[in-house]
């Protein structure tokens, strides 16, 4: 793998950050009375403890690649790019170069009631303990969604942050359901249940992973 891919992909993965730090400014702790008042399990305290855990952290080594991908999601990877706004356009047009050599993958078995999934819905995870840069502190990757599909309940053990770039879709947590646009910021604690559902546009978005356990995977519920 050229050495100028990988610089890009190091870029894409530092305008990631920023991006969920400039969105979550508001919820990074200022002083430790300020702590006090916020419930470390309600939505903003959750976001802080993401931020938190992930200041501190840098990119790790390299040790896997990126190879050429057969992912069926690729037929997305246009719409997917299509429907951001000022504040995600630039990482789009980084994304829009390598999109073709992300670690797309779908890991759960087939649904009878849902068959086809694994061709609408999949992730490419960068950071993490599987993933090419390497780290079992945190999982860093993309999401997308393919029109018209419902990303079935599901919950992991990991806390999971959301960082809208492409597309409006509904987000359900625990039976609440709320569309979310592009540069908006979704929680998902650890254990709880929830899907995502696209309409007309296809979703991409930014994924954090942390917590105790972020080696065990999805599981529909």
């Amino acid at each position: 793998m050229p050495s100028k891919t990988i610089d890009k992909i190091k870029k894409i993965i530092e305008n990631a950050l920023r991006l969920i730090f400039a969105a979550g400014e508001c919820f990074v702790r200022s002083d430790k009375q300020d702590t006090k008042t916020i419930d470390p399990k309600s939505r903003e305290g959750l976001i802080r403890d993401v931020i938190d855990k992930i200041s501190n952290l840098y990119i790790p080594a390299l040790t896997g690649s990126f190879e050429k991908s057969a992912s069926p999601l690729l037929a997305y990877a246009d719409s997917a790019l299509a429907n951001g706004n000022e504040t995600t356009e630039s990482i789009l047009e980084m994304l829009r170069e390598v999109m073709d050599i992300l670690p797309w993958e779908y890991s759960y078995e087939e649904r009878s009631d849902a068959p086809g999934l694994a061709a609408r819905i999949g992730w490419a995870e960068l950071i993490g303990p599987k993933a090419p840069f390497k780290s079992d502190k945190f999982c860093l990757g993309f999401t997308l969604i393919a029109p018209y599909t419902l990303y079935p309940e599901h919950k992991h053990p990991a806390t999971e942050l959301y960082y809208v770039l492409s597309g409006t879709a509904n987000w359900t947590l625990n039976g609440d359901t709320a569309p979310k646009n592009p540069g908006e910021i979704i929680i998902h604690p650890s254990m709880n249940s929830h899907s995502m559902e696209t309409g007309g546009e296809t979703l991409l978005a930014l994924y954090i992973w942390v917590g105790k356990d972020i080696m065990t995977l999805s599981q529909y519920t």
